[in-house]
């Protein structure tokens, strides 16, 4: 997975907010997730229309720092949810799957980064979540 900023190159278009960064496992594959994020409304045209104005530009390897969010946010859902051992980077495993926390959301809940993905999925730091040191050692559990 690498880390590619992707942008539209058309006079009206060539905005700063155009460029986005996105993670993915080829060019085309990053180009198609940008085209996707501009049919919320932006921009509805095929994507064969559109495909000719799309830049893109590899900046960096996917790493899953990439995805921490802002450290303040995180831990006040630390504080809230009791689990103040908790931080970014830690490995945890929840309903079986194996992760990576990358951060905290406003519901609560963790964000984490499954292994094999590249983008962060809800969890709540409760439901069948184990937690792992540096080392590899359980250091907490919650069964439901």
């Amino acid at each position: 997975m690498n880390t590619y900023e992707v942008w539209c190159q058309k006079n009206q278009w060539d905005d700063p907010w155009c460029k986005q960064t996105i993670q993915g496992e080829t060019p085309g594959k990053a180009i198609y997730a940008y085209w996707e994020y501009l049919q919320d409304g932006s921009w509805e045209e095929p994507f064969s229309e559109v495909f000719r104005f799309l830049r893109c530009r590899k900046i960096g390897g996917f790493k899953v720092s990439d995805l921490f969010s802002n450290r303040v946010d995180f831990k006040g859902v630390c504080e809230r949810r009791g689990i103040s051992f908790a931080y970014q980077g830690m490995k945890i495993e929840v309903d079986g799957q194996s992760g990576v926390i990358v951060g905290g959301n406003d519901s609560g809940n963790l964000d984490v980064c499954f292994d094999g993905k590249w983008y962060a999925e809800n969890c709540h730091p409760w439901w069948r979540t184990k937690y792992f040191d540096s080392s590899g050692k359980l250091i907490k559990e919650f069964l439901d």
